[in-house]
């Protein structure tokens, strides 16, 4: 007869069984932050680094057969941003409804919105308006390579900061981004501009 590996277990055991998964989870979520917070800046590629991973990219759809993609390089393949309710959108463990899994500015919760409601959001809206951030595909985001629409998007829409664990104003998150967008314009023009795709494809730049 096969034994019940639940039968001998109080419930208190069984509760604290079925919760590691959420308290592991909860602890590498703290962690990220605090990491983010103690190294802003200093854990993203530098421009060399970003452009290698573009073209190791593209070598590596020209010899395997599959379409990879690079989450900060391939916006072009999506029409810029994806975030805000265009493609998809966050929603944290307090159930506060974010425009993007890094930016923690909202005014919604899903706890007492609907979904419907949260799209037409001031915050939300602003994505939708905005989009795309910039003509060119090699800088779509709106906090890494254009810091200044996110401040200005949050600040018009007065949505709040729902990181708890590291509460940041937009000000703060976006002055740091300011010196690694202003580093990455060059060679993101630079490559734009040769644009890969369109000589692969066979399309006129």
């Amino acid at each position: 007869m096969e034994q019940d590996i639940y039968e001998n277990k109080t419930v208190n055991s069984l509760i604290l069984y079925f919760s590691i998964p959420a308290i592991f989870s909860l602890l590498v979520e703290i962690m990220a932050s605090v990491v983010d917070t103690a190294f802003a800046g200093h854990l993203l590629p530098s421009p060399e680094q970003r452009e290698a991973v573009y073209h190791r990219i593209r070598e590596f759809r020209g010899s395997k057969p599959i379409f990879t993609m690079d989450f900060q390089n391939d916006a072009e393949y999506v029409g810029g941003c994806i975030a805000g309710g265009r493609n998809y959108l966050h929603i944290n463990a307090k159930g506060d409804v974010e425009p993007c899994v890094f930016i923690h500015y909202s005014k919604c919760n899903i706890h007492n919105t609907s979904l419907l409601d949260v799209l037409k959001s001031p915050i939300f809206m602003a994505y939708h308006d905005n989009q795309p951030f910039h003509e060119n595909m090699l800088r779509p985001c709106p906090m890494l390579e254009n810091p200044e629409v996110l401040r200005r998007m949050v600040r018009e829409t007065d949505a709040v900061n729902t990181d708890y664990e590291s509460p940041e104003s937009v000000e703060h998150l976006c002055d740091k981004k300011i010196e690694y967008a202003e580093n990455w314009k060059e060679t993101a023009d630079r490559l734009w501009r040769n644009c890969a795709r369109c000589k692969d494809c066979n399309q006129e730049g």
